[in-house]
C-alpha cells in the first residue's frame, strides 16, 4: 500500500487543487449606475405586455392602461423582483449537502526502532445534514413562494394605486374645466354689470355680486389645481417618469365589481393571504427540520495511514451527538411558537380582509345613493340657470340672483365630479380587497 501511495503521490496535490477550484465561484465587479433613472417621456417606458401587445401612449390612456404601465415600470417593483433572485438562491443553497472534510498528517522519523515516517489521513462526511435536507428544502421553497406572492400583491397594489390616481387626475381636470366655465360666465356678468354701473342702470353693490362669487371660485380652483399637481407627481413616480411629463387621460370607465363568492375564497385569491400561507408552510417545515435534528447526529469518517513500522490500517469511524442536555429542544420550542404566531397572524389578516371588503361594498352603496341625489341637484341647477338667463337679460331679475345660480351650478357640478371619483376609487379599492380578476390558487400548508 505504501508503494501505491508513493506512485500516486505526485498526482494527489494537482487533483485536490482541481477539485477545489471546480467548485469555486469567480468574482466580477458590478458597479452601480449613478445616472438618474427617471424617463422623460412615456414612449421611453417599457410598454410590452406579457401577451406581446404594446401599450399605445400616443392616444389618451385609460386608467387600466396606466395601471399596466405602472406595473411594468415602477422602480420599487423592479427592486422587489430583484429580491426574488435572493429567494431562488436560498432554495439552491438549502439543497446543497455539506462538503466532506479531509485531514492528513505526516510524522517524520527522528529516532527509535521505526523504519519509516508515519502517514495518516481521514475523510469525514456530516450525515445529519442529509437527514434534515428535505425539510430545509421544503422551507426554502415555501419562502420562495411567499416572496413571489408578496411581490404579486405589491404589483396588484401598484396597479390599484395607479388606476386610482389616473381616475383622480381626470376628475381634477374635469373639475377645473367646470370651474373655468363658471368663472368665464361670472367674468362676463361682471363686465356687463360694470357697464350698467357706468350707465347708472344699477348701483355698485348690486354689481359686486359677480366679483364676490368669482373670488370664491378662484380659491376653490387654486385648491383643485394644487391637488392636480400632487396627483400628477404621484402618478409620475409610479410610472418612473419625471413629474412634468404630459399624460393624456381618457374618461375613466371603472366597472362594478361582482362580489358573489369572492369573499368566501379570499384566502385562495388574495396574494398577501397566500404569502402568509406560504410563510406558515415554511414555519411548519422549519419545525420538522428542528425535530429531525433532535435525533443522534452522525458523522462518518474513513481513516487510513501507516505507522513508523510500515503497518498500514484503514477503517471507518462514527461520531455521535447524544441528545442528553440540549437535544435541540430550545430550537424546537422556538419553531413551535413561530408556527403558532403565524397561524394567529393569518387568521387576523383573513378577518381584516373580510371586514375590509364588506365595509367597502357597503360604502359603495352609500356613494351610489349620494350620486343619484347629486345628479338631481345638477339637473335642477342647470335648469335654473337656463330659465333665469332670459329674465336676467330682460332685467326682470337682478345680478345677485343670476350670480348665485351660476355659483350653485358650478358647485353642484364639482360635487358630482367628486362623487364620481369617489365611486371609481371605491370600486378599484373593492376589487383590490377582493383580489378580483386573480385566479384561485390551491397550495398545501394552509393555516390550521
Amino acid at each position: 500500500m505504501t508503494n501505491a501511495l508513493r506512485c500516486f503521490r505526485p498526482l494527489l496535490v494537482p487533483l485536490a487543487v482541481s477539485v477545489v477550484l471546480a467548485g469555486c465561484a469567480s468574482y466580477r465587479a458590478r458597479p452601480l449606475v449613478l445616472a438618474p433613472p427617471l424617463r422623460t417621456s412615456l414612449a421611453a417606458l417599457d410598454r410590452a405586455l406579457p401577451d406581446g401587445r404594446m401599450i399605445a401612449v400616443d392616444a389618451p390612456l385609460t386608467p387600466q392602461a396606466v395601471a399596466a404601465l405602472a406595473v411594468l415600470n415602477d422602480p420599487a417593483l423592479a427592486a422587489a423582483r430583484a429580491r426574488l433572485g435572493v429567494e431562488r438562491a436560498k432554495v439552491f443553497a438549502a439543497g446543497l449537502i455539506p462538503d466532506p472534510n479531509v485531514q492528513g498528517g505526516f510524522g517524520a522519523l527522528l529516532g527509535g526502532p521505526g523504519v519509516a515516517p508515519s502517514v495518516a489521513g481521514s475523510i469525514t462526511q456530516d450525515i445529519a445534514a442529509l437527514i434534515t435536507r428535505g425539510a430545509r428544502v421544503r422551507a426554502a421553497r415555501a419562502r420562495q413562494g411567499e416572496a413571489v406572492a408578496a411581490m404579486l400583491w405589491q404589483e396588484f397594489q401598484v396597479a390599484s394605486q395607479a388606476e386610482t390616481l389616473a381616475s383622480a387626475l381626470w376628475a381634477d381636470r374635469a373639475g377645473l374645466a367646470a370651474l373655468d366655465r363658471a368663472r368665464a360666465a361670472l367674468r362676463a356678468q361682471g363686465e356687463a354689470a360694470r357697464r350698467q354701473v357706468a350707465a347708472g342702470a344699477v348701483t355698485l353693490d348690486q354689481a359686486s355680486a359677480a366679483e364676490a362669487s368669482l373670488a370664491g371660485l378662484d380659491a376653490t380652483r387654486d385648491g383643485l389645481a394644487q391637488q392636480d399637481l400632487t396627483d400628477r407627481a404621484a402618478l409620475a413616480a409610479l410610472l418612473g417618469v419625471v413629474p412634468d411629463v404630459s399624460i393624456r387621460l381618457a374618461r375613466p370607465v371603472i366597472p362594478r365589481v361582482a362580489t358573489d363568492g369572492l369573499v368566501a375564497s379570499l384566502a385562495d385569491r388574495r396574494p398577501d393571504l397566500i404569502a402568509l400561507r406560504y410563510g406558515y408552510q415554511a414555519a411548519d417545515a422549519d419545525l420538522r427540520a428542528t425535530i429531525l435534528a433532535q435525533f443522534p447526529l452522525l458523522a462518518l469518517s474513513v481513516n487510513g495511514g501507516s505507522d513508523t513500522s510500515q503497518v498500514a490500517t484503514a477503517g471507518p469511524t462514527i461520531s455521535l451527538n447524544l441528545p442528553v442536555f440540549n437535544g435541540n429542544r430550545g430550537n424546537v420550542a422556538v419553531a413551535r411558537a413561530t408556527r403558532r404566531q403565524l397561524d394567529a397572524a393569518f387568521t387576523a389578516a383573513l378577518a381584516a380582509a373580510q371586514g375590509g371588503a364588506l365595509a367597502a361594498r357597503r360604502a359603495l352603496g352609500v356613494l351610489d345613493r349620494q350620486r343619484e341625489a347629486a345628479r338631481v341637484r345638477v339637473r335642477l341647477a342647470d335648469r335654473a340657470v337656463r330659465v333665469a338667463r332670459g329674465p336676467y337679460r330682460a332685467g326682470l331679475i337682478d345680478a345677485r340672483v343670476e350670480t348665485d345660480l351660476i355659483d350653485q351650478q358650478a358647485l353642484r357640478r364639482a360635487e358630482l365630479i367628486a362623487l364620481d371619483q369617489k365611486i371609481a376609487a371605491g370600486r378599484i379599492a373593492l376589487a383590490t380587497l377582493l383580489g378580483a380578476g386573480l385566479p384561485v390558487v390551491s397550495i398545501r400548508g394552509a393555516a390550521r
